[in-house]
C-alpha cells in the first residue's frame, strides 16, 4: 500500500526521496509527496498523479534542504486528490509538524471532532491529517515526548514519519503494524516500507517491530519501545543490488520478471536439492508428525496453496485445508495438536495473512512462512522460514514469486512425505530429476508460446471479458490466468474448475466471448476435450493451452499456447500458467494498461 520515505544526511532530501518514492511505486499509488526541513521551515511539495508531475513540481518550485520525509498514497480516506496527498502537517499559524503515515487510524472520526471543537481547521479528508494536528498541540520543544503522548490515543495500523520545524535533521517514526526499517549510509540515515527504496545509499538495514519508535539524525540512531525501553539496533548488510530493482533492457518489470523465472527457479532448486537428495529445510518441526496443514494466503498466493494442497494429499496424504487469510482471521477455526500452520505471502507483510498468524500463534500452533522476503514480519514471527529466493518483484502481478511458490510446495510436499515413510528412494530420485528438468522446460516453453500468445492477444485484446477453465491441478491455473488478466488488463475474467461448466458459465458463451481451456495430456485430457466441444458448438472462441503438437487441439481452438509436458504430471501448472502470463501482458499493452502499476491496485497489501 502507501509507501513512507525519509532521509537525513549530506545529501539533497528532494532527489533521495523521489528516487525512493520511484522505488516504492510498485506498492501502487495515486499522489505523490514531500516535506523538507531548511532554515526552521517545513517545505511541502505535493501532488495527485504519477511521481513524475511531484518532480516537475519541485523543478519549478526547487526546495533546500539535508532532512526530509516522503510518501506514496494509495487513497482509503478521501479521493486522490493534492489536498488529500501526504505529508500533513499541524501547527497553530504556520506548520512546525509534518507526517507522512501508512496504515489506518480506525478512531480518526473521534479525534477530528474533538480536535475540531479545540479549533483546529482540516484541509484534507484523510485520516493521518489528525496524526501531525495531535503531535503540535503536544509539542512543548521535545519531540520524542510529543510522539509518545499521541501513540496512545492512535487505534489501528500505521507506519509513520515526523519532522518538527525547529529539529533540523532529526526525524522520528513509529511502528504498529505496518512495516517500517531504518537503511544506514556514510554518514547518513534513511527510512523506508521497502528495502529498494534504500537503494543505493544505505549498505545497512534494521527493521522495526510493532511498538517500536525510532528516533535519528544523519550520524545517530536511536531505538525505544512506546514504554521507552531502549532496543539495540541490529544492523545487516543489504544483499540487493540496485541493479536488482532497475529494468534493464526490458520495457516493464513484468516482462523482466516472467523471463526471469527460469533463472528463480533453478536458484530455489540449488536452496532445496543437494544433488540426488532432497535438503530439508530447517523448520524446529518434526514433520513426520504433522497430520493436519492449513494453508493461510491471499490473492495470487491463495492460488499457489490450492495446489500446494494437491501435492501435499497426493504425495504426503495430508489432510490440508486452504483458507483464504482474511476470512480465517475473523473466524473461530478448530485445530488440532497435530496442526501445522503455512503462511504464503510474497511480500511476508500482507496484513490478513500477518493478523491469522498471529491468531494461530495465540492458539500454539507451529506456524511456518513461505515468503520471499526472509526479513519480513511473517519470516521474523513464524517459527521456520521456507525461502523463495526469486529476488525482488516490482511488478504488481506476481508471476516469478508465483511459480516460486508453486515449486517450493511441491519440494515441500516432498519432503513431507519422505519424513512420513511414503517417499521411497527411487521416488525421490525420478521427483528430482523432474524438478531439475523445469527451469530449462520453462525457458523453452516461454519462447515456444510467444508467436501464439501475440497472436490471440491481436485477436482477442478488445473482449471485454474471458472464461478460464481448468480441471484437478489446472483449476488454480484458471484462476491465477483470469487473475492476471483482470489484475492488468482490466478485463472482466473468471476461473472456473471446467466440471462446473455446464453449471452455469455455459451460459456466457457467445461468438465474443473468448474461453481458455487448459488442456495437457493428463487424466482429464479426454474431459476438457469435451468442454472444447462444447464451447465450439456454441460459436464461442477457443484459447488451448496443452501441447503443440496435439490435431485435437488444433482442429478445435482459434489459437493453441503450447507448452511443455514435465516429468512429473504434478509440475504441469508450473508450465500451463507461462503463457497465460504473457497473455495477459500483451492485451494489457494493446489496451494501453500501465502493466507494472495498475490503477486502484497495490502490491503489498499491509492495511484491511
Amino acid at each position: 500500500m502507501c509507501g513512507i520515505a525519509g532521509y537525513s544526511g549530506p545529501k539533497n532530501a528532494d532527489q533521495v526521496l523521489i528516487l525512493a518514492l520511484e522505488r516504492l511505486k510498485y506498492r501502487g499509488y495515486d499522489s505523490a509527496g514531500l516535506a523538507i526541513l531548511h532554515q526552521g521551515e517545513i517545505h511541502l511539495r505535493r501532488a495527485a498523479g504519477k511521481i513524475k508531475a511531484l518532480s516537475d513540481k519541485l523543478e519549478s518550485f526547487p526546495v533546500a534542504g539535508h532532512c526530509g520525509i516522503a510518501h506514496t498514497r494509495w487513497a482509503t480516506h478521501g479521493a486522490p486528490t493534492e489536498a488529500n496527498c501526504h505529508p500533513h502537517v499541524g501547527g497553530p499559524d504556520v506548520p512546525t509538524v509534518a507526517v507522512v503515515h501508512n496504515g489506518i487510524i480506525e478512531n480518526h472520526d473521534a479525534l477530528r471532532r474533538e480536535l475540531q471543537a479545540l479549533g483546529d481547521v482540516f484541509s484534507s479528508e484523510t485520516d493521518t491529517e489528525v496524526i501531525p494536528k495531535l503531535i503540535a498541540r503536544a509539542y512543548t520543544g521535545d519531540p520524542e515526548a510529543a510522539v509518545r503522548a499521541v501513540l496512545p490515543r492512535l487505534e489501528g495500523s500505521f507506519a509513520f514519519a515526523v519532522i518538527f520545524a525547529d529539529q533540523p535533521g532529526r526525524i522520528l517514526a513509529a511502528r504498529q503494524g505496518s512495516p517500517l526499517l531504518i537503511g544506514r549510509g556514510k554518514k547518513e540515515y534513511l527510512l523506508a516500507s521497502d528495502v529498494p527504496a534504500l537503494l543505493p545509499h544505505a549498505t545497512e538495514v534494521t527493521y522495526l517491530n510493532d511498538g517500536e519508535l525510532v528516533d535519528f539524525t544523519a550520524e545517530t540512531c536511536v531505538i525505544t519501545t512506546f514504554a521507552g525501553t531502549p532496543v539495540e539496533p541490529k544492523f545487516t548488510r543489504i544483499e540487493i543490488t540496485a541493479d536488482a530493482v532497475e529494468m534493464g533492457d526490458f520495457d516493464s518489470f513484468m516482462a523482466k520478471e516472467i523471463a526471469e523465472q527460469p533463472v528463480v527457479l533453478s536458484r530455489l532448486l540449488e536452496s532445496r536439492l543437494a544433488g540426488d537428495r532432497l535438503v530439508e529445510p530447517d523448520l524446529g518441526l518434526d514433520l513426520k508428525a504433522v497430520n493436519h496443514i492449513v494453508f493461510l494466503a491471499c490473492g495470487t498466493s491463495w492460488h499457489a496453496a490450492l495446489l500446494g494442497k494437491r501435492f501435499l494429499e497426493q504425495l504426503a496424504r495430508v489432510h490440508v485445508e486452504v483458507d483464504i487469510s482474511s476470512e480465517y482471521r475473523y473466524r473461530n477455526p478448530v485445530a488440532g495438536g497435530d496442526t501445522l500452520v503455512v503462511a504464503i505471502s510474497q511480500s511476508g507483510e500482507t496484513a490478513d495473512t500477518l493478523a491469522s498468524v498471529r491468531m494461530a500463534k495465540a492458539k500454539f500452533l507451529p506456524v511456518v512462512g513461505l515468503v520471499n522476503v526472509v526479513t519480513s514480519t511473517i519470516a521474523r514471527e513464524a517459527s521456520g522460514v521456507m525461502p523463495l529466493f526469486a529476488g525482488p518483484e516490482i511488478g504488481v502481478a506476481s508471476t516469478k514469486a508465483y511459480t516460486a511458490q508453486v515449486l517450493a510446495l511441491y519440494l515441500f510436499a516432498l519432503q513431507v512425505a519422505k519424513a512420513k515413510g511414503l517417499l521411497s528412494r527411487e521416488e525421490e530420485l525420478k521427483a528430482i530429476v523432474a524438478a531439475r528438468a523445469l527451469p530449462d522446460q520453462v525457458r523453452r516453453t516461454l519462447a515456444a508460446a510467444e508467436g501464439p500468445v501475440q497472436e490471440a492477444a491481436d485477436l482477442f485484446s478488445a473482449a471485454e471479458a474471458t472464461v478460464f477453465l481448468g480441471r484437478l491441478g489446472e483449476h488454480p491455473t484458471a484462476l491465477e490466468g483470469a487473475l492476471k488478466l483482470k489484475e492488468i488488463a482490466y478485463v472482466h475474467a473468471i476461473g472456473y474448475p471446467a466440471g462446473e461448466f455446464k453449471h452455469g458459465p455455459i451460459a456466457l458463451v457467445t461468438q465474443h466471448l473468448p474461453v481458455v481451456c487448459i488442456c495437457p495430456q493428463d487424466a482429464m485430457y479426454e474431459k476438457m476435450l469435451s468442454n472444447l466441444q462444447e464451447v465450439k458448438a456454441r460459436s464461442g472462441r477457443v484459447i488451448a493451452v496443452g501441447d503443440g503438437n496435439d490435431r485435437h487441439l488444433q482442429d478445435l481452438s482459434d489459437v493453441v499456447f503450447p507448452v511443455e509436458t514435465p516429468l512429473d504430471p504434478l509440475l504441469q501448472p508450473i508450465l500451463t500458467i507461462l503463457p497465460l502470463q504473457r497473455y495477459a501482458y500483451h492485451v494489457a499493452m494493446r489496451r494501453d494498461c500501465n502493466v507494472d502499476q495498475p490503477r486502484n491496485l497495490a502490491k503489498s497489501v499491509t492495511v484491511e
